[in-house]
């Protein structure tokens, strides 16, 4: 199998952001390159939020997910790295050379001198809500990201979460939507504290700690959220409040 290989001097596993500069770099050191990425295209998680505005990458201002992947992937293929994409890796064994041959899960090998790996915290999966009914709503106005802000305008959106996507959707709502609320099941957020700042800044309404307890509405769509008090064990303390919604976004 090895001789009927093509030799890679670099095997990238990964094509985020991470993943993408490292196939922009190798071919930088006329390497001759290869990126595999699980998923069907590149981007990492910067596809799950396209509209979140990107704040913290070294030497770019504040910039949308959706623009900074284009970039990136622009800039990766500056000297031509093979791309192979819906491809995730099973396993890697070494060869009597030195080399690597890396297997993916639908059984297509790749040999490699070097393996960078790029994986992050791997496929992104979103944590589902943990409520009732809620699977129900997934393919109506019960959402894990935002990919368009402009279908929230004029509406009333809460967001359950309490980390840096929960807050930064907030920001990015406010002004848009018609009113927006943040349950948080703890005292604190877990954002950054100028995003945080910010929040509190805009007045966006916050309840904390408090979490999603019940959702209202008929087969199509949520038309409303119980929310409740919690502890620090995340038990329900039974001090309910009914609020009205047109969305609600989940970023735990």
């Amino acid at each position: 199998m090895q001789n009927e290989l093509d030799l890679y001097d670099i095997t990238i596993v990964g094509g985020g952001p991470a993943g993408l500069f490292s196939a922009f770099y190798s071919g930088m050191r006329s390497m001759k390159t290869k990126l595999i990425e699980a998923s069907p295209y590149l981007g990492g998680k910067l596809n799950s939020y396209p509209d979140k505005m990107i704040w913290d990458v070294g030497g770019q201002p504040p910039i949308k997910a959706k623009q900074l992947a284009r970039q990136l992937i622009e800039q990766a293929m500056t000297f031509d790295p093979t791309i192979v994409l819906n491809q995730q890796i099973q396993d890697i064994k070494r060869t009597r050379e030195g080399y690597y041959i890396i297997q993916s899960r639908t059984g297509e090998c790749h040999l490699t001198r070097t393996i960078v790996l790029s994986i992050g915290y791997g496929a992104k999966s979103a944590i589902k809500l943990s409520v009732k009914d809620a699977d129900k709503y997934e393919n109506s106005n019960l959402h894990y990201t935002v990919t368009d802000l402009k279908q929230y305008k004029g509406k009333r959106v809460l967001i359950s979460g309490g980390g840096d996507s929960a807050v930064d959707f907030a920001n990015a709502l406010y002004g848009i939507a018609h009113d927006v609320m943040v349950v948080h099941r703890r005292n604190k957020f877990k954002g950054h504290e100028r995003s945080v700042e910010t929040l509190l800044t805009n007045r966006i309404r916050v309840k904390m700690p408090f979490a999603v307890k019940r959702l209202e509405g008929d087969q199509a769509r949520i038309n409303a959220v119980e929310i409740d008090q919690v502890d620090e064990k995340g038990v329900f303390l039974n001090r309910c409040e009914h609020v009205k919604v047109d969305a609600v976004i989940v970023n735990h």
